[in-house]
């Protein structure tokens, strides 16, 4: 069986021997590949020097929304040296976040943007977060994609990561070629608006997520998560399906290869 954590914050989980056995224990649950976003240029680079390390594990590069603030003129010319790194795969985390506004509204929709026009020119997938923006990034996201218009059946634009919207929402943004990024919260009792995601659209629409270290899933909620955990995220999402187990971990690793070709 194969697994994947498609979102992954390696890059703030302690030190470096302990990275050695968090991607020991993952790699003894059966994951086998590892995405690891960035959240600013620092964190961003830190990715990558994480994936040259560890052959299961991959970056994703960009300027999360409560970090846009720390873009610059020089920001978007450095972002497109990185994406020429072979494991590169994504741009990402970014967004919008209305919850916390670290950084001001106009600045996060300007550096999310320049962060869109640099996935339409590489051709790289983008990571959404979004926090209470979910009608504003679905606005952006879906002119977005009918501007880039796409022909090929099998390809994705992004991920939702930890999506926060309810059936419908999910519904129309997997129309618009975007994935669906389901993590710990699902195996929480009152995620009711997951619990029926999960349930009613296809889970060729769906990708396995920890976010560690956050997010634990049941039975660890409240500890630092890792990778690992991803299992218990499989196995809630087989028992609200009523599928087995290997056909859950089959079908989202199939959507996560295709969205970010790492078998190429």
């Amino acid at each position: 069986m194969h697994l994947v954590d498609t979102h992954c914050h390696l890059n703030m989980m302690q030190s470096e021997s302990n990275l050695e056995e968090i991607i020991e224990n993952a790699i003894n649950n059966d994951i086998y590949r590892i995405l690891v976003p960035g959240i600013d240029l620092e964190s961003s680079l830190q990715a990558i020097k994480i994936a040259e390390q560890f052959e299961i594990v991959y970056a994703a590069i960009g300027f999360h929304p409560n970090d846009a603030i720390k873009w610059n003129k020089d920001s978007y010319t450095i972002l497109h040296d990185l994406t020429k790194h072979p494991k590169v795969k994504a741009i990402g985390e970014i967004g919008l976040d209305f919850f916390r506004e670290h950084s001001p509204k106009s600045i996060q929709l300007h550096v999310f943007k320049e962060q869109l026009k640099l996935s339409e020119r590489t051709g790289l997938p983008v990571v959404i977060h979004s926090r209470n923006a979910i009608d504003e990034i679905f606005k952006i996201l879906i002119k977005w994609q009918q501007i880039i218009g796409i022909s090929e059946p099998d390809r994705y634009l992004g991920i939702m990561h930890a999506f926060e919207g309810n059936l419908e929402q999910a519904n129309l943004i997997t129309k618009h070629r975007f994935l669906l990024g389901i993590g710990g919260p699902i195996t929480f009792k009152n995620s009711h608006d997951k619990h029926e995601i999960v349930k009613k659209l296809p889970i060729d629409s769906i990708l396995l997520e920890t976010d560690s270290p956050f997010l634990s899933p049941l039975p660890h909620r409240g500890k630092p998560n890792e990778p690992a955990n991803i299992k218990f995220i499989a196995e809630k999402i087989a028992h609200l399906t009523e599928k087995p187990l290997k056909w859950v971990s089959e079908v989202t690793t199939k959507n996560a290869n295709k969205i970010f070709t790492w078998e190429q």
